[in-house]
């Protein structure tokens, strides 16, 4: 059985101007704040890519592909590396004949 995910609403409180003025849609805003949120999260380092693709109802590439049009750095360091060529290693699509 699948745990489900506890949430939490919230409500903010904006000038009605601010939508029309930069148009953003009243019917979009929830996706637009919480996307907005979690991008912020992903910057600070503070969420991963997946989770916050998953959250968004997105794959990875499609993430990928918003944080290339927003041209937000990818958060990709020594420890993803690394895991990344352990994956290869068991995988076995890591040439290793270069040692």
């Amino acid at each position: 059985m699948a745990s489900e995910i506890k949430t939490i609403k919230t409500e903010i409180q904006l000038p009605s101007d601010i939508l029309y003025s930069l148009s953003i849609n009243k019917a979009n805003l929830d996706y637009f704040i919480k996307k907005n949120f979690l991008l912020e999260l992903y910057r600070e380092g503070r969420i991963s890519l997946g989770r916050m693709a998953s959250l968004l109802g997105l794959n990875s590439m499609e993430m990928l592909g918003i944080l290339k049009d927003l041209k937000i750095p990818l958060n990709y360091g020594i420890s993803e590396l690394d895991e990344d060529i352990e994956t290869a290693k068991r995988l076995g699509i890591l040439n290793e004949s270069n040692k």
